[in-house]
């Protein structure tokens, strides 16, 4: 029975982290995509976690006045965000090692090559804890939470007007 409960964890894992990268989607879409329904299936689905973010501070900085205060909100989301892109990364492209084990903590490798204290490090490896694994996946969830709320807010800010020019 521990194995299924290994296996259920790991698997809200992944649901949380892709329900997270999906409102970040949104959030890019809503601010790009007005009336044009092919900018997201087109440029903003196929980005990666790092790309997400640092567009959507970008187009945040057109769309939203620095004095609004869902500019702070969303910035200090993203920052949020971003300090656990490296964990997600490892969790989501990592080699899990659970052929041995039936049950917490379990191993997880990163075979990215590192250059660290002069000498190349072929992987890092984490280990990972019921309790460690627990705390992560609440604050995905609040991270879940907070972009649903901020979608919601800037959905209902009034759009701006188009402008057009002829030449």
């Amino acid at each position: 029975m521990a194995n299924d409960k290994l296996f259920q964890r790991i698997g809200e894992l992944t649901v949380q982290f892709a329900t997270l990268e999906h409102r970040l989607q949104q959030l890019l879409e809503l601010f790009m995509a007005e009336d044009n329904f092919l900018i997201g299936p087109l440029f903003i689905h196929n980005l990666s976690l790092v790309a997400l973010l640092r567009k959507i501070r970008i187009v945040a900085q057109y769309k939203l006045r620095e004095d609004n205060p869902l500019s702070s909100e969303l910035l200090r989301v993203l920052k949020a965000i971003d300090s656990i892109r490296e964990e997600r990364n490892l969790l989501i492209h990592g080699d899990w090692q659970i052929k041995d084990t039936k049950s917490f903590p379990v191993k997880v490798r990163d075979f990215r090559m590192r250059y660290e204290e002069g000498d190349w490090q072929e992987y890092k490896e984490t280990s990972l804890t019921e309790k460690k694994v627990t705390r992560l996946l609440r604050r995905l969830k609040g991270l879940a939470n907070d972009m649903d709320y901020l979608i919601r807010e800037l959905a209902s800010l009034p759009k701006a007007p188009h402008t057009t020019t002829n030449t």
